[in-house]
């Protein structure tokens, strides 16, 4: 925000390469797009404007709860060290003065944008873990010297999401076995179990292929407990931390409701695949998919292309109450 010309073009010509810039040049258009349903991760704030200052615009950005976190530099000719110090007790995340060195601001804004991610995905991950760890792990971990240790990584994944069709008719042994053989496919086709998710098992994998593979396999393997699944790929935010002492990882993000969406659009005892997971393991899986009826499909109310995969039956006499895996006949 700055209400002269030469300097919104100035820092849009820094940052239209890295980020997208949304420019303002007075306080109370400033507050208009920080205050919308679409606020920017980081505010760039000039102080001497006509309307409002750049420090009434601070506080009001801090007096607003959904947008009391959001960095703030401010970007002023103000080089006194009061002026200084005022800016930071308002809760400014940094103080540059004009004019500018391109360098530094480059620096100090790649910065502290990195930073305000970390505390975004640190705080999405304290809500995931909130509901399924016990309280003292959960303080320990969020709120000692454990959440030094957090650490995340961005990778392109692709998301299982599987649930019975009927979890209520599901009895106690049913779901300790569907769990167990999750884990052991899991483990078999590479896959990385998310343990930290409830009423689902979402697995995720680095190859599709060994998705898709896993999928069918589940289908064969759960018989008359019939599954819906889902499958997608995407970049994929990956939490890791400690837990009982040992480390773990969950996703966070929006990846596995992406997959969920699709499970949910699924018959039962079909896989539900993204028409770009599709695409990308048509190939190399065909031998498995020949035997299978393959559907294209669009959701007009939700705007969800998928590719609806449906293995063949399993024969009667092969059917299990729980899973082959397991060796649990049917009774």
């Amino acid at each position: 925000m700055d209400d002269m010309p030469d300097n919104l073009f100035l820092m849009n010509g820094l940052f239209e390469d890295r980020f997208e810039v949304i420019q303002a040049s007075s306080g109370r258009e400033a507050l208009t797009i920080v205050m919308s349903r679409n606020p920017p991760d980081m505010v760039l704030l000039d102080i001497m404007m006509p309307d409002m200052d750049g420090y009434e615009v601070l506080r009001r950005i801090r007096q607003h709860t959904p947008t009391a976190t959001i960095p703030v530099i401010f970007l002023t000719a103000l080089a006194s060290q009061q002026d200084a110090t005022l800016g930071l007790n308002l809760g400014a995340a940094d103080y540059l003065t004009k004019p500018i060195d391109p360098e530094l601001v480059v620096r100090r804004v790649e910065g502290h944008m990195k930073q305000a991610a970390h505390a975004r995905k640190i705080e999405a991950l304290a809500e995931k873990l909130a509901r399924r760890l016990p309280p003292d792990v959960w303080q320990r971990l969020f709120h000692g010297a454990e959440i030094e240790e957090i650490r995340f990584e961005e990778k392109r994944q692709t998301t299982l999401y599987a649930e019975p069709v009927s979890p209520s008719l599901l009895t106690p042994m049913d779901h300790d076995a569907f769990v167990a053989e999750v884990e052991w496919l899991a483990t078999r086709h590479s896959g990385v179990v998310d343990r930290f998710f409830d009423g689902a098992a979402v697995v995720f994998f680095d190859d599709p292929a060994d998705c898709c593979r896993m999928a069918l396999e589940l289908h064969r393997a759960a018989g008359e407990l019939r599954l819906r699944m889902g499958m997608g790929t995407g970049i994929c935010d990956i939490g890791i931390f400690r837990n009982d002492h040992m480390e773990a990882c969950t996703l966070i993000g929006t990846e596995t409701r992406y997959a969920a969406r699709m499970a949910a659009k699924a018959a039962s005892g079909s896989v539900a695949i993204s028409p770009e997971t599709y695409e990308a393991v048509a190939d190399e899986v065909h031998a498995e998919l020949r035997s299978c009826m393959v559907m294209e499909e669009f959701d007009e109310d939700d705007e969800l292309a998928l590719i609806c995969v449906t293995p063949p039956p399993v024969r009667s006499e092969q059917m299990m109450s729980s899973f082959a895996g397991l060796g649990m006949m049917a009774g």
